[in-house]
């Protein structure tokens, strides 16, 4: 099998780190953690004040993509920490590199933010494995989180050419681009797809005193996790 590294960061929170590394020494999956971007980093020194945290979580994400391109693996799962992981995860990766490899995609969501079950979906019908049962679908701008997904070396290497820490060079080369954070980067531009069902699951909560998001993200966890299925 191709060699595959998994990365993640996390922020000031010891127990998510620990029930993260759990999962994967139950799955027997080395995963590689980071420093994460304190807001006193040099690269969000001018950020305006509410976006500092975004811009921090945004260059993580960048280190997570320098950390695999210094690797000698050939393709990455970079995670957020605040995930359920799918029991058996070893097991899905061959499929999930063909199906990357064979739609020549940029990206491959492994874990997302829906309310929907979205199997009901069309999709083409080399989309659809068989052996796994796992479907892959296109997505568009209403899809959202970067807590899990799968790149290759090539698009790692182009993501860290794009988003450098000048962030004003930045906006010029993507002037729409309403927010630096890995949702609006990372997980919007060139090929995608997502895979259905998921690969990982959020726990469900978010630090955001917006009832609206706190609602929205509980609601996401309670339709698609299933304790049988997901750590």
């Amino acid at each position: 099998m191709d060699k595959v590294g998994f990365y993640s960061f996390s922020y000031n929170n010891p127990a998510r780190k620990r029930k993260l590394e759990e999962q994967f020494k139950s799955e027997n999956l080395p995963v590689e953690f980071i420093d994460p971007v304190e807001n006193d980093d040099n690269r969000v020194k001018d950020a305006p004040q509410a976006q500092k945290r975004t811009w921090a979580i945004m260059f993580s994400h960048l280190d997570m993509l320098k950390k695999f391109i210094q690797s000698n693996n050939n393709y990455a799962v970079f995670l957020e920490d605040d995930l359920l992981l799918r029991r058996n995860l070893r097991t899905y990766l061959p499929e999930l590199i063909a199906a990357f490899n064979r739609r020549h995609l940029d990206i491959l969501l492994l874990s997302y933010l829906t309310t929907q079950k979205p199997a009901f979906f069309k999709a083409e019908p080399n989309f659809f494995s068989s052996e796994t049962n796992l479907l892959y679908l296109e997505y568009d701008d209403n899809i959202w989180c970067a807590h899990m997904y799968l790149l290759d070396r090539r698009t790692a290497t182009r993501f860290l050419e794009i988003y450098t820490t000048d962030y004003a060079k930045t906006t010029l080369i993507i002037p729409e681009m309403p927010a630096f954070s890995p949702d609006w980067t990372l997980t919007k531009i060139g090929r995608r797809a997502l895979v259905y069902p998921m690969m990982g699951v959020e726990e469900g909560t978010v630090n955001t005193k917006d009832q609206a998001q706190v609602d929205f993200h509980r609601n996401c966890k309670n339709i698609h996790y299933d304790k049988n299925e997901f750590y």
